[in-house]
């Protein structure tokens, strides 16, 4: 099958060299042009511009990574019959514009948390000052930074917060949110892949985020540090916060993953945040993990209406290694390339390059350092690890057991990964919720 990856995340190295080793023919584009990721492997068509190879994918499979460039672009090539597995610009929206996530819900009847819209941040700023509850800051436009959400432990600290961006400098691409804070037991999502006929049944997913940069939840926001995935075949969460959309996706003619994610209270209510209509990062290279078989066809029987996927059943944990200046993104091509990454060249499925590139450099062979192509950094980004196991506790050791292999200078990642899970999984069995998924 002809593949061309249209990834504006920079985030599809592992994915192409799955479908290559698939035999499928690949082609690659990256939206950043100066990313060397990639460089030195075989088997795909690195490209510099990707609407002269929509004919050759048509009929195959176009598959997209985000849900912000080309969507006006992608809905007329999806009005031509060609197969496009990704957001429509209509599905983008709900991820994208968090003001119309929130209307869609309100449509479908899922309640959610009490907020207020604010045109300025000035006028938020003057809303906390006067209130007695703690509050959520959110952007309402469309800002893709994740350290734009704010949580707050009182409206001191919000009003502290906000008055600090203002100083910055920083101006609202729309509106601004204070949404109640909701005393939670636990943050979790439920996601399932979508096709024209809706969600494939018996094969949704519950999955945990780990979002901040360091264990215990401490320290900067970042896209994802670890994620804990598991395939259901239901759950009240698929009655309470999928299905209801999707009429709305059907009618968007939205393909490909969607996910909610929420927070449980401590009264056992399920409360929305957010949506994501893409592929999530790094939880989509914990569902490659989990894929029986070819990683793609699936995804093209998927578009045609068939249900062909087979996944493995056990708890997934993906960890994300990267190196400095992560998360913030700001590094120099000099910064970050060409550090020697030592173990991702073992035969280990549970390797999901991403930053990463083959090049020459020192390797230890029969105890004596030798020149030799070896995998080699190329940005902020490198590398997930996952690891699969019956329970959580058993995943977690599988995968640190895979990060331990790595190695490269300054390497940064979360050690705790999954233990919040366990923790809270014992209080969600008593609502009734991932009663699939074992401590």
């Amino acid at each position: 099958m002809n593949v061309l990856c249209i990834d504006t995340e920079n985030q599809m190295l592992d994915f192409v060299l799955r479908c290559t080793e698939a035999d499928h023919s690949v082609r690659w584009w990256m939206d950043a042009k100066d990313d060397r990721a990639g460089e030195g492997f075989n088997g795909f068509i690195k490209i510099n511009e990707w609407r002269s190879s929509m004919g050759w994918a048509r009929n195959g499979l176009i598959i997209t990574s985000g849900n912000c460039k080309f969507m006006r672009e992608f809905d007329r090539f999806r009005e031509l019959g060609f197969k496009i597995f990704g957001p429509t610009y209509r599905s983008a929206q709900l991820e994208i514009e968090r003001g119309v996530g929130m209307e869609a819900m309100q449509a479908a009847g899922i309640e959610v948390p009490h907020y207020e819209t604010f045109d300025s941040l000035e006028a938020a700023s003057k809303f906390a000052r006067k209130s007695d509850t703690c509050y959520v800051f959110k952007p309402l436009g469309s800002h893709d930074d994740k350290s734009l959400t704010f949580v707050s432990c009182d409206p001191a600290e919000m009003v502290g917060w906000i008055d600090r961006q203002i100083k910055r400098g920083m101006k609202l691409n729309g509106q601004c949110m204070l949404q109640e804070k909701i005393d939670m037991c636990c943050e979790i999502g439920i996601a399932g892949w979508f096709g024209p006929q809706g969600f494939l049944p018996g094969k949704y997913e519950i999955s945990f985020e780990h979002k901040k940069l360091c264990n215990d939840e401490k320290g900067p926001n970042t896209g994802e540090m670890v994620s804990v995935c598991k395939r259901v075949e239901t759950d009240p969460l698929v009655s309470e916060l999928l299905l209801p959309f999707e009429n709305y996706l059907l009618k968007a003619g939205h393909t490909g993953d969607f996910c909610v994610g929420a927070m449980i209270d401590k009264k056992g209510k399920a409360w929305p945040l957010e949506t994501t209509v893409r592929c999530g990062w790094p939880a989509f290279f914990v569902q490659m993990a989990c894929v029986k078989g070819d990683p793609v066809k699936w995804m093209r029987d998927l578009l045609d209406g068939e249900d062909t996927l087979k996944m493995k059943t056990d708890v997934a944990i993906g960890v994300v290694m990267a190196q400095p200046k992560f998360p913030y993104n700001c590094s120099k091509p000099e910064d970050v390339e060409g550090n020697p990454i030592a173990g991702l060249d073992d035969e280990d499925d549970a390797f999901h390059p991403i930053g990463v590139m083959l090049g020459r450099g020192p390797k230890m062979v029969d105890g004596n350092v030798t020149d030799a192509i070896i995998p080699q950094t190329t940005g902020e980004y490198v590398v997930c690890v996952t690891g699969l196991g019956e329970t959580v506790s058993d995943a977690k050791k599988t995968v640190y057991k895979s990060v331990d292999k790595i190695k490269f200078p300054d390497a940064i990642f979360r050690t705790d990964g999954g233990d919040k899970v366990i923790k809270a999984l014992p209080k969600l069995h008593e609502f009734g919720y991932a009663l699939e998924i074992e401590p």
